[in-house]
């Protein structure tokens, strides 16, 4: 793999909660990455706050997101915007994958 290709048969699937969450780093470089996250009916992206600027599309499924006390459903083809610092988290109420772009790279996702 390079630093400017990310095939998906060499991208390792992270188990984040078994039977519930799971993620791919899907690309990384300068100041951006890209994940994608599985998540099974009743997974949770805990709420939680970071540095980095987030935005989040809906892959498929449906998601109950609450962003600094504002809430709304997400589905195929919505997207959202999460400001740096801001509290956040999604339920997912029917089986989905997101896909998330961070800047700066999220360091802590990466393995030593």
């Amino acid at each position: 793999m390079s630093n400017l290709f990310f095939p998906d048969s060499e991208l390792p699937l992270e188990v984040l909660e078994p039977g519930k969450v799971s993620r791919k780093i899907r690309a990384r470089g300068g100041s951006l990455m890209m994940v994608e996250v599985f998540f099974s009916t009743g997974g949770e992206g805990y709420e939680h706050r970071h540095v980095h600027e987030q935005t989040c599309y809906c892959l498929s499924g449906e998601f109950i997101f609450n962003i600094e006390g504002k809430t709304t459903t997400l589905r195929a083809g919505d997207s959202v915007y999460i400001p740096a610092s801001a509290l956040h988290g999604t339920t997912c109420v029917a089986e989905g994958r997101l896909l998330d772009v961070f800047t700066p790279q999220r360091e802590d996702f990466l393995k030593s």
